[in-house]
């Protein structure tokens, strides 16, 4: 329950702070208890809902209904599930087609961890991993671990002039984390690239 608690309070202290350069936030939501196994995949499938950014066009599938979060200077949607939380965001970056991928993770875990009330709770980084898509977007996706069982995966699309961020995060059930990150991963279109896949 001290977990969950944690998470609770950074999710209060992103709801109404971002930061911008990097592109670096994890959205508040309640977090539900982890659940004993990972949903089947019928109904995984069964409750994933398009969410579009209408700002920037760029759109994901999300475990649910989203709840949609103006951070200034970006949005981000959000949905918790059984396994923990799941959420793409859009951050503005007019004209700053260069963005710094590997400092919008650092900016991540940092914003992540800053909360944390011992080491156990702290977030890092492993298998980073960086490429150029064939339609010239760079990205960076990275698993993300903590010592209490918190695990996760991250990734970053850089769209020219915005960054987008799509991220699972949850207790004790790699999985599924991994699973609908992987969904969400698979959904995220850039309006230039639709109908195809981003990454």
């Amino acid at each position: 329950m001290t977990r969950l608690s944690r998470f609770q309070r950074f999710a209060l202290l992103t709801a109404s702070t971002t930061v911008i350069t990097g592109g670096a936030l994890l959205p508040g939501t309640a977090f539900a208890a982890p659940a004993p196994h990972a949903p089947s995949v019928a109904a995984a499938d069964a409750r994933w809902v398009e969410t579009k950014d209408a700002d920037s066009g760029v759109t994901a599938r999300l475990p649910g209904k989203s709840t949609v979060k103006d951070m200034g200077g970006g949005r981000t949607y959000v949905v918790g599930t059984d396994a923990g939380i799941t959420q793409f965001s859009v951050v503005d970056s007019p004209g700053g087609g260069q963005n710094d991928l590997d400092s919008a993770l650092e900016n991540y875990l940092s914003g992540y961890n800053e909360p944390a009330q011992s080491s156990d709770e702290k977030l890092r980084s492993t298998d980073v991993s960086t490429e150029t898509t064939a339609d010239g977007h760079r990205t960076l996706q990275a698993d993300l671990t903590a010592p209490d069982g918190t695990v996760g995966r991250i990734g970053f699309i850089d769209g020219g002039d915005y960054v987008v961020q799509i991220a699972s995060v949850g207790l004790d059930t790699p999985d599924t984390v991994r699973a609908d990150y992987q969904q969400i991963l698979d959904s995220v279109q850039l309006p230039a690239d639709q109908p195809d896949r981003a990454l």
